[in-house]
């Protein structure tokens, strides 16, 4: 199968990764070793790399459908995709934990349709070790289902006229940049009372997969004749990668300080909660762009440019975990809490530095049983009719 954009899956890999070493990291408690805790404390910044993915490839067919007033992707084939895509291996991952890991034992019924229709982020009481990790998926979810309400609005104006399309559908997702924004302030603020469910829900999150949606109408334009000036000073500061990475690590650091909120579950300032999730928004935008819209790679037929951070992304080992790294994204919790028991290591115990390894490799070995045995296959059969939207986020 082609995969365009071979540099994402470096990118996918890096976000998985960082949800793992995020999760062992607070479980162990090295979040509070000063100096290195906070780093590895605020890698649960891997969600929003998978957000902006997500918004970057699958609205790509939509924006370039607006701008050339070709027919978009059609929905049934859209929905089988990314059903057959998130659903039977996240089914399998959720039957085995609710079976198997002993602390949530014993597990009321409620708990099997309340996961395994991803309502968990709905409902409360119904948060469970193993499966905490979840909430992006349903979250994730309900954007797939909101994408092509979403897409008709940003594509109803101007269609077949390149740059006022692009102008309507940028304009249209700032706007929803701006709104996630407001929710997020008043969510924290309290005005929702003690809902702590609505931090979880798609509201919240629009602006990061609006980001990723801003970049691939700007990507889309691109590959069209004469693109306007501001696209073009976008691309060159993609092409700038070293000072892309440089900006998205100085902000990084910024985000591991105290003025992002505490790394445990201690009350935050309203303030700092908006101002993580902003720097987040922000910090993966730079460490994207030069993926997005780099010299080279803003046609997918092309090969990536040839810098060491592209080198880097196109090794076979990260293409490889890229690959994988929706299995080890769902599997790597239960797996942590499952080596954890074993070794009779107690939450917040220690061992970092032995079960970080530990977690990877058992990770690395479901995840690839994962993809051969249920990924592969179901994404195989869902991509026979060309008819459909390209491929997958993982």
């Amino acid at each position: 199968m082609n995969r365009p954009f071979p540099l994402l899956d470096g990118y996918r890999a890096i976000a998985a990764l960082m949800v793992l070493t995020t999760h062992v990291a607070f479980n162990t408690g090295e979040i509070l070793v000063p100096g290195i805790g906070p780093l590895l404390g605020r890698m649960d910044f891997g969600v929003t790399l998978f957000f902006l993915l997500s918004g970057f490839l699958l609205y790509r067919p939509w924006a370039r459908a607006a701008m050339t007033d070709a027919t978009g992707p059609a929905i049934g084939q859209y929905a089988i995709r990314r059903a057959a895509r998130i659903l039977p291996a996240y089914w399998v991952m959720v039957i085995f934990t609710l079976l198997v890991l002993p602390e949530i034992q014993p597990v009321r019924w409620q708990a099997w349709p309340v996961h395994l229709g991803m309502l968990h982020i709905y409902l409360p009481g119904f948060s469970l070790e193993g499966l905490t990790q979840t909430w992006s998926l349903a979250t994730e979810l309900s954007f797939y289902v909101a994408l092509p309400l979403i897409a008709w609005l940003t594509g109803r104006r101007h269609r077949g006229d390149p740059d006022a399309s692009a102008r309507w559908q940028v304009t249209i997702l700032a706007i929803g940049v701006v709104l996630a924004w407001v929710y997020t302030a008043v969510r924290v603020s309290g005005a929702f009372g003690a809902a702590d469910l609505a931090g979880y829900w798609l509201p919240g999150f629009v602006d990061w997969f609006a980001l990723g949606m801003i970049a691939a109408v700007i990507q889309v334009r691109l590959r069209m004749s004469y693109p306007p000036d501001w696209m073009l000073q976008v691309r060159s500061v993609a092409g700038a990668t070293a000072w892309c990475l440089l900006i998205a690590v100085a902000l990084y650091v910024i985000a591991s300080t105290p003025l992002a909120g505490p790394l445990t579950f201690s009350p935050a300032e309203p303030s700092s909660l908006v101002v993580k999730h902003i720097l987040y928004a922000v910090i993966a935008v730079f460490l994207l762009l030069p993926a997005f819209l780099g010299v080279g790679d803003t046609d997918p037929t092309e090969p990536p440019s040839r810098s060491p951070w592209a080198r880097f992304l196109a090794h076979p080992v990260m293409v490889y975990l890229g690959t994988i790294s929706y299995g080890i994204f769902l599997w790597h919790l239960v797996l942590l809490r499952l080596i954890q028991g074993g070794l009779n290591i107690p939450v917040f115990g220690g061992g970092f530095w032995f079960l970080w390894p530990a977690v990877v490799l058992s990770s690395v070995v479901v995840a690839s049983a994962s993809w051969f045995a249920v990924e592969r296959p179901l994404q195989r059969w869902s991509h026979r009719s060309r008819a459909a939207t390209p491929a997958a986020i993982r």
